[in-house]
């Protein structure tokens, strides 16, 4: 049976009491916990959500907001749904958990019960559920994609065969007829000129192919060092202008002195001060909606890395509700 928050109702106020003076002047965020690692192949990216969940409603509570999550799992599971399709991994069991996302956010945002939705991962894959109904719900959104990897690879390109490495293929439309992924086909797409990228510096030939002939913006780690990432960031969001953005997050954008508990950590990435201030400059423009921030692992690295990575994303996440340093 299938396991959606919304529909179990089983959503969670982080509120001590309902009856808290302080309540009625915080905003709320949506906080969608997301406990998939089906998109790539080591275990433990699933555990993120409940391993950040407990030190999160201070973090919120610091930034004036008070925390109402839901959960989407994708219940049972079937062989077919473990069957590869070709090269790719799992996408059936993939492309199920992200329709169960999809259809979570989508409601949430419907609703317009809360100002700021935020979906924690999980492996990135789950990006392609949670940007498809923002992008329902704010058509002209804008994507900043911040990550070691562009995540931009088709049934054609992929080496690995992993979905995590395809959610950006899936949402532009780039990526064609994946099996599990059918409910997707007449949904919106992402246009390529509305997404920018920070942080890459681990890609595949053919994602650089697609990232070249479809003239996306993306801003390398040679290329921030070289250009600074304020001109960067001033850049993208001039382009911006007006319009909604969504925030993706992998936690992997960050250098592994910073993060190092995460799947695919490349060593050159942003330091903590650089993804603060970006972050900072995204929310300061008081057009950021929705933020994604996955692949946290906390079984890889020791008990330093994973309380290093854990603060990391805490601090990302304040950043992105409007925390910034004087």
């Amino acid at each position: 049976q299938n396991s959606v928050a919304h529909h179990c109702i089983c959503a969670v106020l982080f509120c001590s009491s309902l009856n808290n003076p302080l309540r009625r002047f915080m905003k709320t965020v949506s906080i969608i916990k997301v406990p998939f690692h089906g998109g790539q192949p080591r275990a433990g990216v699933d555990l993120a959500p409940d391993h950040l969940m407990p030190g999160l409603a201070d973090k919120l509570k610091d930034v004036g907001y008070q925390g109402v999550d839901y959960e989407v799992k994708p219940g049972d599971v079937s062989e077919e749904d473990h069957a590869p399709s070709g090269i790719l991994k799992r996408p059936r069991l993939v492309g199920r958990n992200c329709k169960l996302l999809y259809e979570t956010c989508h409601s949430v945002l419907s609703k317009k019960s809360s100002d700021f939705l935020l979906t924690l991962g999980g492996d990135h894959s789950i990006a392609a559920g949670s940007i498809a109904a923002v992008l329902e719900n704010y058509p002209d959104v804008c994507v900043i994609w911040v990550d070691a990897h562009a995540d931009i690879n088709t049934a054609e390109t992929t080496q690995s065969g992993n979905i995590h490495g395809m959610p950006v293929a899936i949402l532009t439309g780039l990526a064609k007829q994946m099996p599990g992924f059918e409910w997707i086909e007449d949904k919106k797409k992402l246009s390529t000129e509305s997404l920018s990228y920070f942080g890459l510096r681990d890609l595949d030939s053919g994602e650089v192919d697609i990232i070249i002939n479809n003239k996306i913006t993306a801003f390398s780690m040679s290329g921030i060092e070289h250009r600074g990432i304020r001109h960067c960031i001033d850049e993208v969001l001039t382009r911006i202008g007006d319009r909604p953005i969504h925030l993706s997050f992998d936690i992997d954008a960050l250098d592994p002195g910073f993060a190092a508990s995460t799947g695919t950590s490349v060593l050159g990435g942003l330091t903590l001060s650089q993804a603060k201030y970006l972050t900072e400059r995204v929310a300061a423009t008081g057009k950021l909606v929705a933020m994604d921030l996955v692949e946290v692992n906390p079984k890889l690295g020791d008990a330093r890395n994973v309380e290093s990575t854990t603060h990391c994303a805490y601090e990302l996440i304040q950043a992105a509700l409007g925390k910034r340093m004087p």
